[in-house]
């Protein structure tokens, strides 16, 4: 480990070994209550939150952001690293040596004799290594085995359609995928008309999962979509609410005349923005 872990450093391998030397130190005995309460699980769910944190960034172009965004990403990666270390699973090195030797593996266009020009011809290749060479055939009776049952419901839908696009099992245009959209929707009037919780909630599924495939489709990934409409709501409801604010209207069920008055006036002013 690196000795003076307080001084910053000017090569990407001293400046990786003090981040480690660090976290390190917050895990040892005497080291930090709450770092060292940490597990797998804890810091694994931290590193969501901070990838979505530096994507938030990405989005705004807020290069300073994404900069302490991605740093943070690094430390609950690190942390983890440093958790299997001293669980005795693996070495942070073990990790990173057999992804190096899959990336080299998977791109024998880059470090092998194989061509590709496109990218698609990129994604063949990699397929190929990993089924021909790797070994990772999908069996009939686990088709979806590589997909984690951890993975959010939204993210979940997304690659179970990759997955079935695969094999050919796929809408040959946008406008069938369109008209699905349309057909599940109108079967979710038809639940709410029954009046019945469980067939609404069925359908309620398939329509959200017929707009992740709409997503799919035109090559947008949906927690993507769904993250900037959701940052947008709360921007705009936030001015909504410090207009209402400036002038004396009440945030409440009573007053949503003028809080839509106002929205359509935060709507506006978005569009007016430069």
């Amino acid at each position: 480990m690196i000795e003076n872990y307080r001084e910053h450093q000017d090569s990407l391998p001293a400046a990786i070994d003090r981040l480690y030397t660090i976290l390190t130190i917050l895990r040892a005995p005497g080291g930090c209550p709450w770092d060292r309460v940490q597990t797998n699980k804890t810091t694994t769910q931290s590193l969501i939150d901070e990838s979505y944190e530096y994507l938030d960034g990405v989005l705004k172009e807020d290069i300073p952001s994404e900069r302490e965004e991605i740093g943070d990403v690094m430390i609950n990666v690190f942390m983890n690293l440093r958790i299997h270390e001293e669980h005795e699973d693996f070495l942070p090195q073990d990790a990173l040596n057999e992804v190096c030797d899959k990336l080299i593996r998977r791109h024998p266009h880059v470090f092998g004799e194989a061509h590709a020009e496109s990218a698609g011809e990129v994604l063949s290749l990699w397929n190929s290594v990993k089924e021909n060479i790797e070994g990772h055939k999908d069996k009939a009776e686990s088709f979806f085995s590589h997909i984690p049952s951890s993975l959010p419901p939204l993210e979940a839908s997304y690659e179970i359609q990759k997955k079935l696009k695969k094999v050919g099992f796929d809408w040959p245009d946008a406008a069938g995928v369109i008209v699905k959209v349309e057909e599940e929707l109108e079967e979710v009037n038809q639940a709410i008309a029954e009046d019945d919780e469980d067939h609404l909630e069925m359908e309620l599924g398939d329509l959200l999962f017929s707009v992740v495939n709409l997503c799919r489709f035109m090559k947008v990934r949906p927690n993507v979509a769904l993250h900037r409409c959701n940052e947008k709501v709360k921007a705009r409801f936030q001015r909504l609410f410090d207009m209402a604010s400036e002038r004396g209207i009440p945030v409440d069920k009573e007053h949503v005349e003028e809080m839509n008055e106002l929205w359509e006036e935060a709507k506006k002013e978005e569009r007016e923005r430069p």
